[in-house]
């Protein structure tokens, strides 16, 4: 985690204890009162103060011992973290709940009250109540968790921290290309989630599928390119992609999907204005994509030069000889004159 936020819990801790510390002394120091002294409320507010702080500052200190160990038997930092936060949350719920009914008198008149204050906070904490709602739809339907690359409200990164309010992504894309990092946190509000589509690269299954195109001359030999870019694919991810295959097929959320699913690499192709366009498909881990598209376009193109066969097309200029305007070349008969024919869009063919 980022040393700012590091600053930030040590901050919120001595704060913690300080009011516990307070509390505790005001407790002290009640039995030593003049009687005369109308305290009405403040014997149950110290109560309140002191019981909640014990129980939070208790939390923060159990917290990275409940990761260390659950992290050890689970083997995932994140998911440990996932976890602790479901249960602090709750151990302060249960808490705050019973102090609720202990110190508001009878039943009746707490559930009224508290339907009362509820109607209240609605109407003027709605922003943050969405905040609460998007953080059990998060937990409860399992939309992400910390540890998982998502995407959301435009801003994609890898979670680090869900609470009630807030979640927090390291940023990845944006100005970088890929899923660099761009060393930036991003703290999105939990109402997103509730509001707008959530992309999740991560929670099934850590695979995501990706392409090179490429587009050669229709003078290319398109089996020879062909072979060149899923040689080139097989030698970055062929291997990974055979071992996961099963474990794939078992992930995907429905099985009619299971005749989409590849083995190895394989190739797409259709006809464009210049030339054929290829593509080789294929499935890698998320936090790699990029760099295996670098390694497998580095191939495709050292192996496309060294073979005369194989030509990159891209639009180019032509010089039209014999001072003919470009109408007069386009336009004119079936078949024109060798030295007058214009190839637009394609590289010239080299000579064998």
């Amino acid at each position: 985690m980022p040393v700012r936020n590091g600053k930030a819990r040590d901050g919120s801790l001595l704060a913690a204890l300080f009011v516990l510390t307070f509390s505790g002394l005001g407790l002290l120091l009640l039995p030593y009162l003049p009687p005369t002294w109308n305290l009405n409320i403040i014997p149950s507010l110290l109560v309140v103060t002191f019981v909640l702080s014990g129980v939070w500052i208790g939390l923060r200190l159990m917290g990275p011992l409940f990761e260390r160990v659950t992290a050890s038997k689970t083997g995932s930092y994140a998911q440990a973290r996932s976890m602790w936060r479901v249960v602090s949350y709750v151990a302060l719920g249960v808490v705050l709940v019973g102090l609720t009914f202990a110190f508001l008198g009878d039943v009746t008149s707490t559930a009224l009250g508290l339907g009362l204050l509820g109607a209240a906070l609605a109407f003027v904490l709605q922003k943050p109540l969405l905040n609460v709602v998007g953080w059990l739809l998060v937990n409860y339907r399992g939309v992400y968790r910390i540890g998982d690359r998502i995407e959301v409200n435009g801003v994609r990164g890898y979670v680090t921290d869900v609470n009630l309010m807030y979640t927090e992504l390291q940023e990845f894309g944006n100005w970088m290309h890929g899923d660099t990092f761009t060393g930036r946190l991003v703290t999105v509000p939990n109402a997103t989630v509730v509001e707008a589509p959530t992309w999740n690269y991560t929670r099934d299954f850590p695979l995501l599928w990706d392409e090179v195109e490429v587009l050669v001359s229709y003078e290319s030999d398109v089996e020879v390119a062909k072979r060149i870019m899923v040689d080139s694919a097989m030698e970055v991810v062929g291997r990974m992609m055979f071992e996961s295959h099963e474990m794939y097929r078992k992930h995907l959320a429905l099985r009619d999907l299971e005749n989409s699913l590849i083995t190895t690499p394989e190739i797409r192709m259709e006809f464009a204005d210049s030339g054929v366009k290829l593509w080789v498909l294929y499935f890698c881990p998320a936090e790699v994509r990029r760099r295996m598209k670098g390694m497998i376009v580095e191939k495709i193109w050292r192996r496309f030069q060294e073979d005369p066969r194989v030509e990159i097309a891209y639009p180019h200029l032509a010089v039209v000889p014999g001072g003919k305007s470009l109408q007069e070349v386009v336009e004119p008969v079936r078949d024109p004159p060798r030295e007058t024919r214009v190839e637009l869009g394609r590289k010239p063919r080299r000579k064998r």
